[in-house]
């Protein structure tokens, strides 16, 4: 199997243990509902939310994505789209594209791109600069609670959790469906299970890590 046909069925794979996942959340969605999805590489987690006619909030800055997800969701009034990557700080971030990238030119490997430069599937050689958000101040001045916040950035949830946690933001939220990447960044792992280790001594039970 060639690297582009893997990496199209694994992102199929994960969207349709994704969507199983997200069913009893989305029989709780509506009209008044606000996502926000960090990381919605070509829009596909967003899609289920809309057709719940929720209000959208989709961040992702690898261009080829981005590109896709205006052509998507033109003409949609329920999503709000921005060319930024989340960070825990409002920035500038060299964004890096998957060792594949280049040679395919692919929407299929999007979705591995990121801030991070130590990812194992990345080409360090191959990035371009993008703006970062700071995802904490950015929820903690909306006007309205966040009902889900899902985030899938590629190692950048670290740090975002650790000051969502530390300012006590994650309590304006319902529920956080956060993907780790320990398998995929070397020192991730000891990270993810120090964060753990927080999360279960504050007794938070609103952040739901690696819910894919």
């Amino acid at each position: 199997m060639n690297s582009l046909l893997k990496r199209r069925v694994l992102n199929k794979a994960a969207f349709w243990i994704s969507y199983i996942k997200l069913i009893p959340i989305l029989k709780k969605v509506n009209e008044s509902s606000l996502i926000i999805d960090c990381g919605a590489n070509v829009g596909d987690i967003s899609a289920l939310f809309l057709t719940k006619n929720a209000s959208v909030i989709a961040f992702e800055p690898d261009p080829i994505a981005y590109e896709m997800l205006e052509e998507r969701f033109r003409g949609e009034g329920n999503i709000e789209l921005i060319n930024k990557a989340v960070d825990h700080k409002a920035s500038t971030a060299k964004l890096y594209f998957h060792t594949s990238q280049q040679e395919s030119n692919n929407s299929a490997f999007t979705v591995s791109s990121s801030i991070v430069r130590d990812k194992l599937n990345i080409n360090a050689q191959d990035s371009i600069e993008v703006e970062t958000v700071d995802l904490d101040s950015y929820i903690s001045a909306l006007d309205r609670p966040v009902d889900i916040l899902k985030m899938d950035v590629e190692g950048a949830e670290i740090e975002i959790l650790h000051k969502l946690i530390k300012n006590e933001t994650y309590k304006k939220i319902g529920v956080l469906l956060v993907e780790t990447h320990e398998t995929k960044i070397p020192g991730h792992k000891e990270k993810v299970a120090e964060l753990k280790a927080i999360i279960a001594r504050l007794k938070i039970e609103n952040i739901k890590l690696n819910w894919v």
